[in-house]
């Protein structure tokens, strides 16, 4: 069963602007990536849809996401990178900051509640901490011996305790808003 989510650049984005304007207008790559994979996770087993959109995938270091991992590494689609490359800096000791401005406001009040919640988490923990803490607290990931492993969002849902048909409904109502969007070209 696909689970149908589309990556939002948009909304990463955003996100993203918005997590640094809570650090301070700086952001390390890496803790940046884990708040945002703990915060699409906590949105996903609360409302059933992620911020992002972007698909799971377990790595030596931990759970991320993938498209924003590639990003933050410069890698991705033309037209994404595009869209990264005008909003933030190229890393400097392993953080970026903003270039220029970025609506936060595509975010609603529970995702940017979700997401101060990731970063308060993983702002909890020493850097050097952050991956052993999520290999300890994220039953989805696995450790991909030096490689990736995709980590299906039913897992992170049945880990939660969605019932079957709770989870068939999640994985129904995501296919259906991306026909919609592909419908309405916004796809």
């Amino acid at each position: 069963m696909s689970f149908g989510m589309k990556f939002d650049i948009e909304k990463s984005v955003s996100a993203i602007a918005f997590l640094m304007e809570r650090q301070g207008g700086c952001l390390d790559m890496f803790l940046a990536i884990k708040m945002l994979y703990l915060a699409d996770k906590q949105a996903l087993i609360r409302w059933g849809k992620t911020i992002t959109g972007d698909s799971f995938v377990s790595l030596p270091k931990g759970p991320v996401l993938t498209k924003i991992y590639n990003l933050f590494k410069g890698n991705g689609s033309a037209r994404d990178l595009q869209r990264w490359k005008a909003c933030f800096s190229e890393p400097v000791n392993h953080s970026i900051h903003l270039l220029s401005q970025v609506d936060v406001d595509l975010l609603s009040e529970r995702e940017k509640e979700a997401l101060d919640e990731a970063r308060l988490e993983v702002n909890n923990f020493a850097p050097w901490d952050v991956a052993d803490w999520l290999h300890d607290t994220c039953p989805e990931w696995t450790d991909p011996n030096g490689s990736s492993l995709p980590i299906d969002p039913i897992l992170i849902l049945e880990n939660a305790g969605r019932s079957e048909q709770e989870i068939a409904n999640i994985v129904k109502s995501n296919q259906y808003h991306n026909k919609t969007l592909a419908m309405l070209g916004l796809n």
